[in-house]
């Protein structure tokens, strides 16, 4: 144990004065996560998608609709799921409806046990129908949602003006692309870690006789591993918590999750990387041909991890070759630690995800440990 301790501290030494290691495991994540997510949170699409319910079913109500289905910037969708409009919209599921009513008649604000913000508006002139915008408050809505209320406002305006009621509802979903991108970039330092800050590191320490010089001092190989292995094991950890600070701060993303998961989820995925990093160092007979191998495994562990895109947009076929990869596992995992509810039933759905990391983990760190050598 000392021993190990001793490899750890030197390990540790080693990074600190490790510039350029430093930048790639603490600095270029952070600046993919902004450079990638920051743009993608503002921009809009070509048209404003909005979903409709004619409740009202007169004619003003169709003319309405039609003077709206009419616009360029929009695209009017009926909303016929069975799901009530305010759930769907809380979960950003549908990312805004417009309901149309009688002027009699009110939405049910209470039913859906949603916390509403209703606008304060007077309908000063006689209108047979009344329009609520029904949206939620995440960021990736809200320039569109501005741009939706201007254009209906102006559109419907006349000499029999129509009131636009607005409701705001809260919701704790984020954007679908970064609740990939987060748990992505997360997956691919933690990969960037074991494969070139473990196996990198051994291969071209044994090429320059660290092992023969090592092996004079009766030491065992396990200490010397055991030291690195830690040290790696305490970045990994470090930039995971990292990444999700600056996800919190930047982006104001609300964290509610299970502390201990996160954490199981992000050592498993360290040790699995860390265990194919060490397989490939031994398996390597040179330090080029050790980062052939490393960019022949890496670059289909990227494409199909779902690192920068959903691996639920791949052909059937390609996704169960896509479960066997140890990075989409992780990934998988640990977007329902961060973005699924903090209860038993999802960790109970990421069986699948800690058993595939699991195995990965056992395989490639007996493998390795029994290939390994002075």
């Amino acid at each position: 144990m000392m021993k190990t301790w001793i490899f750890f501290k030197l390990r540790m030494l080693q990074l600190k004065y490790d510039k350029t290691a430093l930048f790639f495991c603490y600095v270029f994540p952070v600046i993919l996560l902004l450079g990638i997510g920051y743009p993608l949170q503002l921009q809009s699409d070509p048209k404003i998608e909005v979903y409709y319910q004619d409740f009202a079913a007169n004619e003003e109500s169709k003319a309405t609709i039609a003077l709206l289905d009419a616009q360029k910037l929009l695209e009017l969708k009926p909303y016929e799921e069975s799901i009530p409009a305010y759930e769907a919209v809380a979960d950003n599921d549908v990312k805004r409806v417009l309901t149309i009513l009688a002027q009699d008649k009110q939405p049910d604000l209470t039913a859906y046990g949603v916390d509403l913000e209703p606008a304060q508006v007077e309908n000063e002139k006689l209108s047979t129908i009344s329009l609520h915008l029904i949206k939620n408050d995440i960021d990736e809505n809200r320039i569109e949602n501005a741009a939706l209320a201007s254009a209906i406002d102006q559109l419907v305006s006349g000499d029999t003006e129509i009131e636009l009621d607005q409701y705001t509802l809260k919701s704790d979903r984020l954007t679908s692309y970064l609740v990939t991108l987060l748990p992505g970039l997360i997956g691919l330092t933690l990969m960037i870690i074991g494969f070139n800050g473990f196996g990198s590191v051994l291969i071209e320490e044994e090429h320059h006789g660290l092992f023969k010089n090592i092996k004079t001092i009766d030491v065992s190989p396990v200490p010397f591993l055991a030291g690195l292995f830690l040290s790696r094991l305490l970045v990994s950890h470090s930039v995971a918590i990292g990444l999700c600070l600056v996800a919190m701060l930047v982006f104001g993303i609300k964290f509610d999750f299970n502390i201990p998961m996160f954490f199981l989820v992000v050592t498993l995925g360290s040790i699995a990387f860390l265990g194919i990093g060490l397989f490939i160092a031994t398996v390597s007979p040179s330090t080029t041909a050790f980062n052939g191998i490393v960019n022949f495994v890496q670059m289909p562990f990227i494409v199909l991890g779902g690192v920068f895109f959903s691996v639920s947009l791949f052909p059937d076929w390609l996704q169960y070759i896509a479960l066997a990869i140890p990075l989409t596992q992780l990934n998988v995992a640990m977007q329902k630690v961060l973005f699924e509810p903090n209860d038993m039933s999802v960790i109970s759905s990421m069986s699948l995800e800690l058993v595939v990391l699991f195995s990965w983990c056992i395989v490639s760190v007996v493998i390795s440990k029994m290939k390994f050598k002075w």
